[in-house]
């Protein structure tokens, strides 16, 4: 089975890529309140040093080398002054900028958010908060205790996030990180194995640069956490230490799991980017039509790729764009609203997501024509390719081309050609750019011109 992670695409709708963690805590050296990003623990030490000696909170270096050493890609780290609660959740001044602490995060783009050893209620509530508000980010949170599974136990009771925001893990682990302290927390260990596993998988398995747990759990204790919404990680003589759960704190069962929860977050960002172009378009049948046809496109590469459940595309996710998505007064507001359904791997009813784009307020200016349509192709069942119709309502360069499912390109029929004002039709013979016969399927037409695209299916018979 494909898996399918940053950087893939359709003919017009990305991926994005959901692998950036951020950190908070206390660090030697650096400016505070300021993220910065970085790659590798060498990156860390450039801008905050690499010494811990004297810190209220240690766990911050030790965290972002566990982070990495478990396969984390990037990491924004925030530095603060101290360890107080008021100065790890900070202000919201409003702009970049004039954010402090764990509010500096709404600045960047992160789909897992950490804080390393911090494990006061306020703290946590305020870091479940942020992902909530910004909607687009998990938080790993720790538990108060190396040890205590009643004090983890109480600590869920307190915690509350009804979609999913966060996720907590039990126990702390003993370190092999040199110079590092041990029992460590396990928050960076946990990020960088999900920053390493791709949206739709479960991010369990071993964990790297840990020899043991605080704590060791039975199987019944396993259990009674799991039941909890709490994620053990163990340890076996033979497995090593591994992460046992992926269980969010989620009270509504949708967004139960880890995976659920990134690949809402991950189909809603790449989603909203990939359809931002309708802003410049009329908010018409037409652009509704292009919007569900391009992400019906982009959804059915990612059903090939494993990441639905169902067997056929129609029991795995739906996509409606008209006017049974938009009310009277979403088109008065000038919004565009997708909506998006798909069944995750875990459950059998599909989650739905709603993406709109909100154009910006314009007074006594009709909305411009479209610059050009592409018609749907028409399937040619002698010669086993089709007729590509097009119209330019001004002459122009067009680059007409087909791909596969998963954006490939497999053959270019126009590219920077100029054409006249009118309608014209392209034929396509059913082979790629070398004269190879392709296989019979699904294919995408994808038309370029003047900076706009459009796509459309067609079936090689």
């Amino acid at each position: 089975m494909l898996s399918l992670g940053a950087g893939a695409s359709s003919a017009t709708i990305n991926l994005l890529d959901e692998r950036n963690a951020a950190f908070v805590g206390m660090a030697q050296d650096g400016p505070f309140d300021t993220p910065i990003t970085v790659y590798s623990e060498l990156g860390y030490e450039q801008y905050f040093g690499g010494s811990t000696v004297g810190l209220a909170n240690p766990y911050l270096y030790a965290s972002v080398l566990a982070y990495f050493e478990n396969g984390g890609y990037s990491l924004t780290i925030v530095r603060v002054a101290d360890d107080s609660d008021a100065a790890i959740i900070g202000v919201d001044g409003g702009a970049p900028g004039a954010r402090t602490g764990l509010q500096a995060l709404r600045d960047v783009s992160a789909s897992i958010v950490a804080i390393p050893g911090a494990t006061s209620q306020p703290v946590q509530a305020a870091a479940i908060a942020l992902c909530e508000s910004m909607g687009d980010r998990i938080a790993i949170l720790d538990p108060e205790t190396p040890t205590s599974i009643g004090a983890v136990t109480a600590q869920r009771a307190a915690l509350s996030t009804a979609d999913g925001f966060a996720a907590l893990y039990f126990p702390w682990l003993l370190s092999i990180i040199p110079g590092a302290p041990s029992p460590m927390p396990p928050s960076g260990f946990v990020a960088g194995r999900i920053a390493d596993a791709a949206p739709q998988e479960t991010p369990a398995g071993s964990v790297s640069a840990a020899s043991g747990v605080s704590t060791p759990l039975t199987s019944q204790q396993s259990s009674d956490l799991t039941a909890l919404g709490i994620d053990p990680i163990r340890e076996f003589v033979s497995q090593g230490v591994q992460f046992f759960g992926a269980r969010t704190l989620a009270s509504n069962t949708e967004y139960r799991y880890v995976p659920t929860r990134r690949r809402a977050f991950s189909l809603t960002s790449s989603l909203r980017a990939g359809t931002a172009w309708c802003l410049a378009a009329p908010n018409d049948a037409a652009t509704w039509a292009q919007i569900a046809s391009d992400a019906n496109d982009f959804l059915h590469m990612l059903w090939l790729g494993g990441w639905f459940a169902g067997a056929t595309p129609s029991q795995s996710y739906f996509v409606h764009c008209d006017a049974s998505t938009m009310s009277e007064d979403d088109l008065a507001a000038g919004r565009t609203v997708l909506l998006v359904g798909f069944a995750p791997l875990t459950a059998s009813e599909f989650i739905l997501l709603r993406i709109e784009q909100t154009r910006a307020p314009v007074t006594g200016v009709a909305p411009g024509a479209a610059r050009f349509a592409l018609e749907t192709p028409r399937p040619n069942p002698v010669r086993s390719g089709a007729a590509i119709g097009f119209t330019l309502a001004q002459g122009g360069l067009v680059t007409l081309r087909v791909h596969d499912v998963s954006g490939r390109a497999v053959r270019a029929l126009a590219a920077g050609t100029g054409f006249a004002t009118g309608r014209h039709e392209l034929a396509w013979d059913g082979r790629d750019d070398s004269g190879a016969a392709v296989a019979p399927g699904v294919y995408l037409v994808r038309l370029e011109s003047g900076g706009r695209t459009l796509t459309r299916r067609i079936v090689r018979l």
